[in-house]
C-alpha cells in the first residue's frame, strides 16, 4: 500500500485530487523497473496497471522473424495497461524496460473498480490513451519517413526529457533493437555524432555534451511529441 505522503513523479498520479487519489492509494505498491524486464507481452492479459515514476519503458512491434521496433518510448507520462479499466484487456505489443527505474503497481480488477467510482479517473483513462495512441501514430511516421541519423537524436532527446539527465545507459545492440537498423548503423552514427561534439559514447553509456545540437540534427517529431504531451496532460488540470 502506498504512503499518504509519498511525492508521485508520474504526471497523472500526480495531479490527482486527494479524493480520487484515495481510491487507488490501498492497492497501489511500489515497483522496480530493471534494465531489460519484459512488462508484458503480445496476446498477454494484462493482470497490472502500471503508473512509470522514473526510467522509461519501449513498446515493440515484433514480426515473425523475431526482429522488432519501437513504437513508442514511454515514462513518467505514461500509464501501461490503462485500458483494463473498461475491461478484460490482453496486451498487443511487447513493454520493455529500456532505462531503469521504478513507478507503482496496482491490480487491474482494482484498478476497474476505483474507475468506476471516479469520472476523474475515467478522464485519466482517456487521456492517457490518447497520449500512447498520439505517440505510437507519431513515432510510425518517423520510423517510415525520417533518417537514421534524426531518428536516433529524437530518441535520445526523448529519454532525457523523461530521465531529466545527461548521461543514458544503454549498449548499442538495444539502439539497434529500438531503431530496427544493425549495430553497425548505430556505431557510424554514434561516432559521427561525437566527432561533431554532439555526445560522448562509451562503455554502453551515452553522455549528452551539446543538447541544442542533437535538437537540430532530430527530426520534427521531438517537438510534436512535447506539444501533444503538454497538450493532454493540461486536459486533466
Amino acid at each position: 500500500m502506498a504512503d499518504a505522503t509519498v511525492a508521485y513523479q508520474n504526471l497523472f498520479l500526480a495531479v490527482l485530487p486527494p479524493r480520487d487519489l484515495a481510491l487507488l492509494r490501498p492497492g497501489l505498491k511500489a515497483v522496480e523497473l530493471q534494465h531489460g524486464d519484459i512488462v508484458s507481452e503480445p496476446g498477454q492479459r494484462v493482470t497490472d496497471v502500471v503508473f512509470i515514476d522514473t526510467g522509461t519503458v519501449s513498446l515493440l512491434t515484433t514480426m515473425q522473424d523475431g526482429s522488432a521496433i519501437e513504437t513508442a518510448t514511454l515514462g513518467r507520462e505514461s500509464i501501461i495497461g490503462v485500458l483494463s479499466a473498461i475491461g478484460d484487456h490482453r496486451s498487443s505489443v511487447r513493454a520493455i524496460v529500456q532505462i531503469s527505474g521504478g513507478g507503482w503497481k496496482i491490480r487491474a480488477s482494482d484498478f476497474r473498480v476505483a474507475v468506476d467510482k471516479s469520472r476523474t479517473l475515467r478522464n485519466v483513462v482517456l487521456l492517457s490513451s490518447e497520449l500512447a495512441t498520439a505517440q505510437v501514430q507519431q513515432i510510425a511516421a518517423c520510423n517510415a519517413l525520417h533518417s537514421a541519423e534524426a531518428r536516433l537524436c529524437r530518441w535520445i532527446l526523448q529519454v532525457r526529457d523523461r530521465i531529466d539527465g545527461d548521461v543514458i545507459a544503454l549498449t548499442q545492440e538495444f539502439l539497434a533493437r529500438m531503431l530496427a537498423v544493425r549495430r553497425p548503423t548505430v556505431t557510424l552514427i554514434a561516432q559521427k555524432l561525437q566527432n561533431a561534439g554532439l555526445i560522448r559514447y562509451r562503455r554502453g553509456r551515452i553522455a549528452i555534451i551539446d543538447h541544442e545540437g542533437l535538437e537540430r540534427l532530430a527530426c520534427e517529431c521531438v517537438g510534436e511529441l512535447r506539444s501533444k504531451s503538454r497538450q493532454i496532460l493540461s486536459e486533466l488540470g
